[in-house]
């Protein structure tokens, strides 16, 4: 019963519920385990991808400034 209080609180504007940042990581991660089961094979991993990227971000592990960084340096190395 708590757990479903908190989860509702979490939707208005006070710090009686959980963070939103975590149920979008947590949300993320069930979805990206659901959709690498439904997808064809080739888009899988792709979309596997974008939902594991977005629970990093959520949770601060990766911010925005690195996918930058790495996506630039990846550009710039030689072949």
């Amino acid at each position: 019963m708590k757990f479903i209080t908190k989860l509702f609180a979490s939707l208005d504007n006070h710090s009686l519920g959980y963070s939103g940042r975590k149920l979008t990581a947590l949300a993320s991660i069930i979805i990206a385990s659901y959709v690498t089961y439904t997808l064809p094979l080739d888009v899988r991993l792709h979309a596997l991808y974008a939902w594991q990227i977005l629970a990093l971000l959520c949770l601060g592990i990766v911010t925005a400034e690195q996918i930058i960084k790495f996506k630039n340096d990846d550009k710039k190395s030689p072949d």
